[in-house]
């Protein structure tokens, strides 16, 4: 049998108000010789508050909601690890599920979360497509990362998807390529914004616009697009890749076509994650801002819960080897 809050009270030969008021530090104070019982009373008999039934008093469960697409993509994966830090410093917990890019799970999800009193929702949707009126109506704040358009009826954080395409095409320009490929995503918020910065940076260099390809955030997606940008443009030079993990299964594809990189082929992707840096060669990255993300999402649910914002934040260029580049540890 559990033990009660009144078998503490019991054994340390106080009432049971008094345990509450130690175990939540107040709201009435209690003497030093009544707390050090209390406490000991409570290690003896492995006494467990009903932090459910607390929470339901205060109106908070210190628990947010985090629903990814991937969770074995790295980069959400650091994603969530960030939310993580930031939620764990502010002494809340997180709540992690994987939609698997399926819309429907998604939902699912979102609705099983907010069943559970979670005080604030983080969603990275499925899909940029996707009509967030209906989480308008969970009566909790919610934070839409990466792929929300700034007309969501939410709070929205996310890189400048444009601004970072267009930096990593120029920096294939300034190697002198002029053949370069873009590799996108399967949406179209988040990859029309990063097809856009290509276009823009190939049109500022007056340079034909190469090669497009439309593939998962996966493994499989980035050896198959590089296949197939190849079998339609034998001559491309570069690549811009709207992912590290589709930048890692590339890389692959290159390889199998008998092509290496930089030697033959030169590769910038968008993420920034560590799986890039451990890559072969080191992958040139656009790197994402993944723990101001995750640190202003987890800030605005607990300081700013009442409120919408919108911010677009900036990326960074992180120079490796598969541009062309010689890395400074070399």
């Amino acid at each position: 049998m559990a033990v009660t809050r009144n078998d503490v009270a019991r054994r340390a030969g106080v009432s049971p108000a008094v345990v509450s008021y130690v175990l939540n530090d107040g709201p009435r104070p209690v003497s030093n010789a009544a707390r050090t019982r209390v406490l000991d009373a409570v290690k003896t008999l492995g006494y467990r508050p009903d932090g459910l039934a607390r929470s339901l008093r205060v109106g908070r469960t210190k628990t947010i909601g985090l629903v990814v697409p991937d969770a074995s993509n790295p980069f959400f994966a650091e994603l969530a690890r960030a939310i993580e830090d930031a939620a764990f410093e502010r002494g809340y917990a997180v709540m992690v599920c994987s939609s698997a890019d399926d819309l429907q799970r998604e939902r699912t999800y979102i609705a099983s979360l907010a069943e559970r009193r979670i005080d604030g929702l983080i969603l990275v949707s499925a899909t940029s497509d996707q009509d967030l009126t209906d989480v308008t109506d969970l009566s909790i704040p919610v934070v839409a990362l990466d792929r929300s358009p700034d007309e969501a009826p939410v709070s929205t954080i996310r890189a400048d998807n444009e601004r970072g395409a267009y930096l990593g095409t120029r920096h294939l320009v300034g190697h002198g390529f002029r053949e370069i490929a873009f590799i996108g995503g399967p949406d179209h918020g988040v990859s029309d914004a990063r097809h856009d910065g290509w276009r823009r940076a190939l049109q500022e260099a007056e340079l034909e616009s190469s090669v497009s390809e439309r593939a998962p955030f996966s493994f499989e997606g980035g050896f198959d697009a590089a296949l197939a940008v190849l079998a339609r443009e034998a001559g491309t030079s570069a690549f811009l890749v709207s992912s590290d993990i589709q930048a890692l299964g590339l890389i692959r594809g290159l390889d199998s076509a008998g092509l290496s990189v930089p030697d033959d082929v030169g590769v910038v992707s968008i993420d920034g994650t560590i799986a890039g840096a451990y890559a072969v060669p080191p992958l040139t990255s656009i790197a994402q801002p993944i723990g101001a993300m995750g640190a202003q999402a987890v800030a605005h649910i607990i300081d700013n819960p009442a409120g919408i914002v919108h911010h677009a934040l900036a990326n960074e260029l992180v120079v490796r080897h598969s541009c062309g580049c010689v890395e400074e540890s070399e």
